[in-house]
């Protein structure tokens, strides 16, 4: 059977015959609390069993809905994953808390650096890496907030003498593990109805950092830039369109697996998480959400971006596409957040995922 079918099958059983094991919902603040199984299938973890643990509430006065998430992963493969996702509104909206804490022990494969790399032509390391992300916010007016971010991981790979070995990682850049701090301003205005599963308002957010941190010779430092524009139009009660503009820029010693990257379940699907790795990228992602009835919709999708190792490159040269499309179950009749089930394709690679919450 095709390695796409089995995860959905296996999904599509489990979500069916559990998703009411822990349900809670408060009908007065619109509270829910949910505990689900899953179980997936991928040639890199072979059969994946994975815990869910979903709370959302509204702070006092609050606006806008908080939520707090919780994966514990484990495979055939023996190798496991933990994390913890937040984001949280205090009473009146005057702060937001936005991060998460992930631990991992995992196999990745390695592709090179620029947007020349092969499908075919790949390194299977494995790794184990605590990584930590937060942005604190503070209002300073309607919409917009003003705060600190930080970002930090701790990563040991371990490369196997019988893969490819590629000459772009180097003790300097953490072929034998790493450290790093990174810390900077972030602003961010937001006029989304809803964190997790929008459906009207914009999004825009602004983070240069600057790192901190060691390999196992010597010390290093680095810069990093975001930008990340979203807007959603409802074009009806039950469609939305969606659209996402995100650009990073880096500068300095960046570790390699912190380098900007396109691919995986978020940022261009259908490529694998990390196929095209540079300095520097920008990727726009549009997509076409219908809610059709109860509790299922579905979605239609297509993306098209690169990576860029100097700002002096041609922008619109060498631009991957992927498109694709997939299935929607809201966790809550109160919440309309989804469980995504999502088939995309590209010129040479195609990816199947099942997430929580959509994709941007």
């Amino acid at each position: 059977m095709s390695n796409w079918i089995k995860p959905c099958l296996i999904t599509l059983c489990l979500f069916a015959s559990f998703s009411e094991v822990r349900a809670r919902q408060a009908k007065e603040d619109s509270t829910v609390f949910k505990a689900l199984p899953l179980a997936y299938f991928t040639p890199e973890t072979r059969i994946a069993v994975e815990g869910f643990v979903f709370y959302s509430f509204y702070a006092r006065n609050s606006l806008r809905k908080s939520n707090l998430r919780l994966f514990i992963t484990f495979t055939q493969n023996m190798q496991y994953l933990f994390t913890l996702p937040w984001q949280v509104y205090t009473a009146d909206d005057q702060y937001f808390l936005n991060g998460s804490i992930d631990y991992r022990k995992f196999p990745e494969y390695y592709y090179g650096l620029g947007n020349d790399t092969n499908e075919d032509f790949r390194a299977l390391y494995e790794f184990k890496a605590l990584s930590i992300k937060s942005k604190s916010y503070k209002k300073i007016k309607r919409n917009t907030y003003f705060g600190l971010a930080l970002q930090g991981q701790r990563l040991h790979p371990e490369f196997s003498d019988t893969e490819p070995v590629f000459d772009d990682i180097v003790t300097e850049n953490g072929r034998g593990g790493y450290s790093y701090l990174s810390f900077g301003p972030s602003l961010m205005w937001d006029r989304r109805d809803h964190i997790l599963s929008p459906s009207s308002g914009s999004f825009i957010e602004i983070t240069p950092l600057i790192g901190l941190g060691k390999t196992a010779e010597a010390a290093f430092n680095f810069g990093m830039a975001s930008f990340d524009f979203r807007h959603y139009w409802p074009i009806s009660e039950k469609i939305t369109w969606a659209n996402q503009l995100l650009a990073q820029l880096s500068y300095g010693d960046v570790p390699f697996r912190v380098l900007p990257t396109l691919g995986g379940p978020f940022f261009h699907r259908g490529y694998y998480q990390g196929r095209f790795r540079d300095r520097h990228l920008a990727v726009l992602q549009t997509e076409y959400r219908q809610h059709v009835i109860g509790r299922i919709g579905f979605a239609v999708f297509g993306s098209a971006g690169r990576v860029y190792n100097t700002l002096r490159e041609d922008l619109f040269q060498q631009i991957h596409l992927a498109a694709g499309g997939g299935l929607r179950f809201r966790i809550s009749k109160n919440d309309r957040t989804n469980v995504r089930l999502d088939y995309s394709f590209t010129s040479d690679s195609r990816g199947f995922y099942i997430y929580f919450a959509e994709a941007f």
